[in-house]
């Protein structure tokens, strides 16, 4: 049947329209030879369903996620889509409308939350294991997902003790091969911590007692310690009637103190406690161990409060109100004297950090982000600007999208037998102007130069959040 389209005037809400459950495969060419040594599949997460029946949603971080695998082989480019089946899911299927709040969107016949999988939409990330992909939320569960067909085979359970616990969305692998994530639980001033084997087999888990845990959407990890980052967020469940979203009973305190905790990775027991002045942050880069300190990059965002009004805006087609631009910094953190030093970095207005995850943990020279365009001071919010930072050359390069296109995050993949950052940029974009999706590879070392190859798909994908690469 027809697929309905994007109009022409476009805009940050329309790449959810007219998106299936189900999508390809669809094979398309690049337009240039791939370089060598580029093979394999780029998975990629994000919210799609943002209205069922008679009920919208009115927040990006609340639709259902759909998993989006893209295959490079030869010169030829397959494409498949297809929705996490979550239990939330099949049950809204049968009523045929969303039965629960989400992160941002309440209804006033919400069913109450009774335990975290209710809200549970899959829609964050994806951690790639030997034979499954997990579909990973931050909230609840991650569901396995056949890497192939993309179906969803059930919920993850790593042990019995763990069953229904907040799984986070930011796992990291360290240059060991070892798995390391967390989850938190809003309210509970606790944070639960795992360590997972290479295969994604749980190693040990421990809880912590931890401040400001009642929002935590991402971590850092060195060889020594994980890195926990936590903002002046504090979730006071709400006494109105009716459900209401998180973000509706979650609120920012501005006199409050950034708290950083350094957990020892061997025990899982916090070896340092130390405060920062209030910034809001949803993403870290790499972070390492330097001496006696230790090194922290941060992505750092707008004010809370009014990134989320806008995303909301963006997500319901309002024009809205152009965001602040804050610039990302480096923390450097003393355990010993409990200090907290903030470097900053050449780069403002930038979001999604990605870095050469074979390093891990390790000192690293090359971070690459997401950045506002040129002219995107008009624009309230979305992304179109690549960004390549060479700590060591002492150069930031930049290249700009169209005006009008939304970039995504542009993951990195790492030229086999080459070192650190070495390699290639994989990133999609959609054009609402088009009504298509394109994936473009770039040289991680002349991002400036631009796209060295692209593949357009004959539709367009809603914009979704965060993937990763896996080699043949």
């Amino acid at each position: 049947s027809a697929r309905p389209t994007p109009s022409a005037a476009g805009g940050f809400a329309s790449s959810f329209i007219g998106v299936p459950a189900q999508l390809g495969p669809q094979r398309v060419r690049f337009d240039k030879p791939l370089p060598a040594g580029l093979a394999g599949t780029l998975y990629r997460n994000g919210p799609a369903r943002m209205q069922l029946g008679q009920t919208k949603y009115r927040h990006w971080f609340d639709g259902d996620g759909m998993i989006q695998a893209f295959r490079l082989a030869g010169q030829e480019l397959e494409h498949r889509g297809r929705l996490v089946q979550t239990s939330r899911r099949t049950l809204e299927d049968e009523a045929g409308r969303f039965l629960w709040p989400g992160f941002g969107t309440s209804f006033a016949d919400s069913r109450p939350v009774r335990k975290p999988d209710d809200m549970n939409v899959g829609n964050i990330s994806v951690l790639p294991l030997q034979d499954e992909l997990l579909a990973l939320w931050e909230g609840g569960s991650a569901w396995r997902i056949d890497p192939q067909s993309l179906a969803t085979r059930g919920r993850k359970v790593f042990s019995e003790a763990t069953d229904g616990l907040s799984f986070s969305a930011h796992p990291r692998r360290d240059a060991s091969g070892r798995i390391w994530n967390f989850g938190y639980m809003g309210g509970s001033g606790k944070l639960v911590l795992y360590e997972l084997d290479q295969r994604g087999k749980l190693r040990q888990v421990k809880l912590i007692n931890a401040p400001n845990a009642d929002m935590v959407h991402d971590f850092a990890v060195t060889e020594r310690y994980l890195v926990f980052v936590l903002m002046p967020l504090h979730f006071h469940k709400s006494e109105q009637a009716g459900p209401r979203s998180f973000l509706e009973q979650v609120q920012w305190d501005p006199n409050g103190a950034v708290e950083v905790l350094l957990v020892d990775k061997t025990t899982l027991t916090i070896s340092a406690r130390m405060q920062a002045p209030p910034f809001f942050a949803f993403h870290f880069g790499n972070a390492w161990d330097d001496g006696a300190s230790v090194r922290v990059e941060v992505a750092r965002a707008p004010d809370f409060d009014a990134l989320m009004q806008t995303i909301t805006q963006a997500s319901t087609g309002q024009a809205g109100v152009a965001l602040g631009r804050e610039q990302a910094m480096q923390l450097v953190l003393d355990p010993l004297a409990r200090s907290v030093r903030i470097e900053p970095l050449p780069v403002v207005g930038a979001e999604f950090p990605r870095f050469d995850q074979r390093y891990t943990g390790k000192r690293t020279n090359h971070l690459f982000m997401m950045g506002e365009a040129g002219a995107r001071g008009v624009r309230p919010f979305g992304f179109g600007q690549v960004i390549a930072m060479d700590r060591q050359r002492g150069q930031v390069l930049r290249w700009d999208y169209p005006e009008h296109v939304y970039a995504e995050e542009h993951v990195f993949v790492p030229r086999p037998g080459h070192g650190e950052g070495q390699g290639w940029l994989l990133g999609t974009a959609y054009d609402p102007r088009a009504a298509r999706t394109s994936l473009q590879v770039f040289d991680a070392q002349a991002v400036d130069a631009g796209p060295i190859a692209r593949a357009q798909l004959p539709y367009h994908l809603p914009l979704g959040l965060h993937g990763q690469f896996v080699t043949d």
